[in-house]
């Protein structure tokens, strides 16, 4: 359960708080944040770069109970006036992306000073599991982000298992924890109980 600050609740009941939408990638080249407003950020030692709304759009978001597993889409839209052109887009296919870390925050900021009154909260963490690109005759070139959350992993019934590689992708600082790779065969061995 997550706790506020008594002048943030106040502003929420009084419908007046300001939110500014928060995107964290965590590329295996780096960590990248864009930030819906017309100034920086920096938390969390990223620099969260300033996206002025419209340019990212984000789904619903979807919760669940118990092993329900829920999507979701981060979409950008090309922007020449702020250097979004098709062609920079097009860069992130240089990127390790697939599998990558994607955290979305709401900042809450005070509606007449803009004043910053608390650390963005995480809404909902996901992985990337797919960029495809598409053409909107109104919003122009988009690229899609869509991301699972983690527990879509527990509802997975093909019988695949997990391996070593699958969780290097998504944890790059456990490459070296061999668990899956020994998981695979350690419910596969026949002991015998009891014998001598």
């Amino acid at each position: 359960m997550r706790s506020f600050d008594p002048e943030i609740l106040d502003l929420l009941d009084e419908g007046r708080i300001k939110i500014a939408g928060m995107i964290r990638f965590d590329f295996g080249e780096g960590s990248y944040g864009f930030i819906q407003r017309w100034s920086g950020y920096t938390y969390d030692g990223v620099d969260y770069e300033p996206l002025p709304e419209g340019i990212i759009s984000i789904s619903d978001l979807s919760f669940g109970t118990g092993t329900t597993a829920a999507g979701f889409s981060v979409v950008l839209a090309e922007s020449p006036d702020e250097g979004l052109t098709p062609e920079v887009i097009t860069q992130v296919e240089n990127y390790s992306y697939r599998d990558r870390p994607v955290t979305i925050y709401d900042m809450y900021m005070h509606p007449d000073t803009g004043a910053v009154l608390s650390n963005p909260i995480p809404m909902i963490r996901g992985y990337i599991n797919a960029l495809p690109h598409s053409e909107d005759p109104e919003r122009g070139y988009l690229l899609t982000a869509e991301c699972e959350t983690r527990a879509l992993d527990y509802s997975k019934v093909n019988g695949r298992i997990r391996s070593t590689d699958d969780q290097a992708r998504r944890c790059p600082d456990g490459a070296t924890d061999l668990f899956y790779q020994e998981a695979g065969t350690a419910g596969r061995v026949n002991l015998k109980w009891g014998r001598t």
